[in-house]
């Protein structure tokens, strides 16, 4: 739990842009489908619900993303770059963890691994 809960830290660290309208049609799809806020569980850990939030994407395929262990409100976002319609960035520094995001079908699955072996997924499902 600790190295989730070490990972919120590092995800919001940027000023709140705030929700966002639809992407432009000039935003790649296989980026604009990220946008929006997701809901979902991770398979390790009693952590309940939790919220991955991406208030805008840019033509250039930089989302602006927010993790929230503890509210479906966004907090501060982070711009990750989204290559080949996924987000792979450091997540714990504490750690030196990385967290994996794609999108298949209609589910956000997320993923998380840290020098030490450890490894979380979870699948996320768009709130709105």
């Amino acid at each position: 739990m600790h190295r989730l809960l070490a990972a919120t830290a590092l995800l919001v660290p940027y000023p709140c842009l705030g929700q966002s309208a639809p992407a432009p049609a000039s935003v790649p799809v296989e980026c604009a489908q990220f946008l929006g806020s997701w809901s979902g569980e991770w398979s390790k850990g009693v952590y309940g619900t939790q919220w991955i939030h991406v208030t805008a994407v840019s033509e250039q395929c930089l989302a602006n993303v927010a993790y929230s262990a503890w509210s479906a409100v966004p907090p501060a976002t982070r711009p990750i770059p989204i290559d080949g319609g996924v987000m792979v960035f450091p997540c714990n520094a504490a750690t030196g963890g990385t967290c994996r995001l794609e999108i298949k079908g209609t589910e956000l699955l997320a993923t998380y691994t840290d020098p030490s072996g450890f490894m979380n997924s979870g699948v996320f499902r768009k709130d709105r």
